[in-house]
């Protein structure tokens, strides 16, 4: 937390005079060499956007008033985010009673998890945290509209017959992901959480000054994590492979799913070639490509990731994608954009074994060589068309 938290008489010129070293501080892990007026301003843009969040899940938001703020997607593109996940956060007090309701919609799963941890400390990714529990709305009771309702507390409320959640001692936060794989034709759920125990408390000046003090922290300390992560994968995940991470699981990722991390590194003129096995039986599987700060590639205006409905799957059941800065003309291309090298990330949620990715390097140019005889080819203007449906199904979600 900053060191003057407390100070409620900070100026509207002390709070941004405190925002201005962040960029410089960032730069210096990012690019330590010195960087590129590009990439300065592409670190601009990137941390404008975390302020941005910031304002939302931290400033806005408190436990007494809780509401599910937009969290990671494509404007705040930070993370790794799943393009099939909407992301939001709420902070809760560990002693409070909620009330979490509203319309499970037809998409995917929806899940909630609570958190140990104020998501501002790279050293997280040393340290680790405890998800005390993740929690799944299919486990609830749903009207016939899809109407569900539960309460989450410590304790039981007395007299509460319907769902009820514990929520731990030491949960700040949840996280909701709403998973949808048919971006064009699902409808995401529709979710409230109220505190029932709320003593019309609304925030005072004090915490309005102190959470807007903690923006710099926030901003360094989400962007910085993800920077240091990344970093951790190329060191110990090596370039150009894939391996299943245990690392993830100890830093806040699903306990229900299992992530497979790696690093691509590669020419204009070659790429990577993902091949795995599917598992016997999964609830969801997606690919993604991301950049060396872990900001998923532009999944709006790019194929830079696959689930388990966008993808091909090859006719011996296997899948295949290619990882490259041009077009192979093949369907499970990933789009990996300009960026010279950053994170791949595959994820199996709710499967029933867990084969694992392999990944060659080839030049561009001789793709097919290495795909089965009948991969179909994408012309220019089927990728054209398949950038408009996907371009139409990222708007349709509902991040806000």
């Amino acid at each position: 937390m900053s060191n003057n938290n407390s100070d409620m008489g900070m100026s509207w010129a002390d709070q941004l005079a405190a925002l201005g070293p962040v960029i410089d501080r960032l730069l210096k892990i990012w690019r330590p060499e010195g960087a590129t007026p590009a990439e300065r301003q592409d670190m601009n843009k990137l941390a404008l956007s975390i302020l941005s969040e910031g304002y939302l899940c931290r400033v806005y938001t408190d436990a007494n008033r809780p509401v599910f703020m937009p969290l990671w997607n494509y404007a705040f593109n930070q993370g790794g985010p799943s393009p099939d996940y909407v992301y939001s956060t709420t902070e809760v007090a560990s002693d409070g009673v909620y009330r979490i309701s509203g319309y499970r919609g037809t998409s995917r799963f929806i899940e909630i998890t609570q958190q140990t941890f104020d998501m501002m400390s790279p050293s997280q990714v040393d340290n680790g945290s405890r998800v005390p529990a993740t929690h799944d709305l299919d486990d609830l009771a749903l009207g016939a509209d899809g109407y569900f309702s539960v309460v989450l507390s410590a304790e039981r409320p007395s007299g509460h017959s319907g769902d009820w959640w514990q929520l731990d001692p030491e949960t700040c936060r949840l996280l909701m992901r709403k998973c949808s794989c048919d971006w064009n034709h699902e409808l995401d759920a529709s979710v409230a959480i109220e505190r029932l125990d709320d003593k019309g408390s609304d925030m005072t000046p004090e915490d309005i000054s102190r959470r807007f003090a903690d923006l710099p922290q926030w901003i360094e300390g989400m962007i910085g994590f993800d920077m240091h992560l990344v970093r951790f994968y190329r060191e110990h995940h090596g370039v150009n492979t894939f391996l299943r991470s245990t690392k993830i699981d100890s830093i806040g990722g699903l306990p229900t799913q299992a992530y497979y991390d790696g690093i691509h590194e590669i020419e204009d003129d070659e790429a990577l070639i993902i091949e795995t096995e599917l598992p016997k039986k999964v609830r969801y599987w997606q690919a993604l490509v991301a950049d060396d700060r872990f900001a998923t590639v532009d999944w709006v205006n790019r194929q830079s990731s696959l689930n388990d409905v966008q993808a091909h799957i090859d006719s011996d059941g296997k899948f295949r994608a290619v990882i490259s800065r041009t077009d192979p003309g093949v369907p499970n291309w990933l789009d990996k954009a300009d960026v010279p090298w950053g994170m791949i990330q595959m994820r199996w949620n709710h499967a029933s074994d867990f084969p694992d990715p392999t990944m060659i390097k080839v030049p561009v140019a001789d793709v097919r060589q290495y795909l089965p005889a009948d991969t179909p080819v994408v012309t220019p203007a089927d990728r054209k068309e398949r950038l408009s449906v996907r371009r139409e199904g990222a708007q349709l979600r509902r991040i806000w």
